[in-house]
């Protein structure tokens, strides 16, 4: 009996071990699949990189490696603008309910259409974070693209809201300072808006239309000096259409302050509304001279 059962112990071992074997040929097969899919992805190959994943999604035996897979393929799929990419994204949140990346799903689809400027896809991913779930980092990036995306969307009241949570943020403080001061430049509330325009100190939104806006809200609280200085300070950076915008003001100004032969020039040099001038624009003119 024992020698029975010691010449069917090779046998055995074989068998176990051709077995062994033969599932890690599987795994590893398939983990490294998911590995040249994955590097295909970080180097935005989307398209080779989507049909890997859809094959690992399908004989993987894992259900991190099949969820993983899931999502990456549809996460390409937005990225190629593909038809049905909305649907992909939804079926891997179904299908893998308790996946890592459930939310990672919700703001990377958000942030793809944030950084596209499609803005409404945007939101209608954004609304669907769990924002608990989010580190302070997390929170501060959701606050101001959400608020940003509100505000391209026309939803200016619910955007001030979002961006007003940030406007103390080292990172998204300026920006939001600056289109919260826009918000309150087109409602006429110019204080407001100069307020928040003074508080920004990244050079780069400085360098914007910063000083358009506040040579043209100096001029209407008849701060006439302090706006012929900005309207200067911003005509070699306009395009034509905002030079002629900033001569008026300058012009405008001069006149105000009764320095006719100064306003003279910049009253010439504005183009008018669609080309044409009105009839105070021929009597500022006319009274100068």
């Amino acid at each position: 009996m024992l020698k029975k059962m010691t010449a069917l112990l090779p046998v055995l071992m074989g068998t176990v071990f051709m077995g062994t074997s033969q599932e890690t040929k599987i795994y590893t097969h398939d983990h490294k699949d998911y590995q040249d899919a994955l590097a295909l992805y970080n180097n935005e190959q989307y398209q080779a990189a989507q049909s890997i994943f859809a094959k690992v999604k399908n004989t993987a035996d894992d259900l991190e490696t099949k969820a993983n897979s899931a999502y990456y393929e549809a996460n390409a799929a937005v990225r190629l603008n593909q038809l049905g990419a909305d649907r992909l994204m939804e079926d891997f949140v179904e299908n893998y309910p308790t996946s890592t990346k459930r939310n990672s799903a919700y703001v990377d689809v958000a942030e793809y259409y944030f950084e596209t400027g499609k803005y409404p896809y945007a939101l209608k991913w954004y609304n669907r974070v769990d924002q608990k779930a989010l580190s302070r980092k997390e929170m501060d990036k959701f606050d101001f693209n959400y608020g940003y995306s509100l505000f391209s969307s026309g939803k200016q009241k619910e955007a001030e809201r979002y961006l007003q949570k940030v406007e103390n943020s080292a990172v998204y403080g300026s920006q939001a300072k600056y289109y919260l001061g826009y918000m309150a430049y087109q409602q006429d509330d110019y204080d407001t808006a100069n307020q928040r325009f003074d508080e920004i100190n990244d050079p780069e939104i400085l360098e914007e239309k910063m000083d358009y806006y506040q040579a043209d809200m100096n001029f209407k609280l008849g701060k006439f000096e302090e706006a012929i200085a900005l309207a200067k300070q911003q005509m070699a950076r306009g395009d034509r259409r905002e030079q002629s915008e900033l001569s008026k003001i300058i012009g405008e100004s001069y006149f105000n302050l009764e320095q006719y032969a100064n306003a003279i020039p910049y009253l010439e040099d504005y183009k008018g509304k669609r080309g044409k001038w009105s009839n105070t624009d021929y009597y500022l003119l006319g009274y100068s001279y």
